[in-house]
């Protein structure tokens, strides 16, 4: 994860190209989804939960789907396993990073941290690190050109924008991925509103 996460392709070895190397990177991801989900539909149980709960689910499934179907695509499908594996693992690198900065701004500047502009801050970092290390995964675990793997990072978020507007559609005036992201949040805002 390391590796990768600085930029060293040799990284992508570290990772199995087998379908239980798969379950094993997805594992933490549905154990959260369960979680979160409980805490969803345990804060609320209306039928707007379960909304919540799926659209959790397919922000999970959702890249790997498209990632596969480009894979298979450009004639890549038998490194995918590797791929998805390092994708997922990957990923948590980004939290890292995340917290690192937030770390160095609370050090700097504790109110920097707690504004508008420190979150900005924190987010763009965040957002922009994790798009490089989706196109570096991309390139190194699918041997794909550079243009090939920015259509790649396009192609998931562009799949997630259109998962977000069905969502929109479906449940107007429900912010799902908000919502079901920070469910302790919610219930302690709504807590304190009343």
């Amino acid at each position: 994860m390391l590796l990768l996460g600085r930029g060293r392709a040799e990284g992508i070895a570290y990772f199995g190209n087998t379908r239980d190397s798969v379950l094993a990177a997805l594992a933490p991801r549905l154990a959260l989804w369960l979680v979160g989900g409980g805490l969803t539909i345990g804060t609320a149980p209306q039928a707007i939960s379960g909304v919540k709960v799926l659209f959790a689910l397919c922000l999970i499934l959702l890249p790997a789907i498209v990632t596969h179907a480009l894979a298979r695509r450009w004639k890549r499908e038998g490194l995918w396993p590797r791929y998805i594996t390092a994708a997922w693992w990957t990923d948590w690198v980004t939290l890292f990073v995340g917290l690192a900065v937030a770390l160095l701004m609370a050090l700097a500047s504790p109110r920097l941290l707690e504004s508008a502009t420190g979150a900005m801050i924190l987010n763009g970092v965040e957002f922009g690190y994790s798009l490089w290390l989706t196109w570096y995964v991309a390139r190194i675990g699918l041997l794909l050109r550079r243009g090939q793997a920015v259509v790649l990072v396009l192609a998931i978020l562009g799949s997630l924008g259109v998962l977000s507007a069905v969502v929109g559609v479906l449940s107007p005036n429900q912010r799902a991925w908000h919502d079901f992201l920070y469910p302790l949040l919610v219930q302690q805002g709504q807590g304190s509103v009343h």
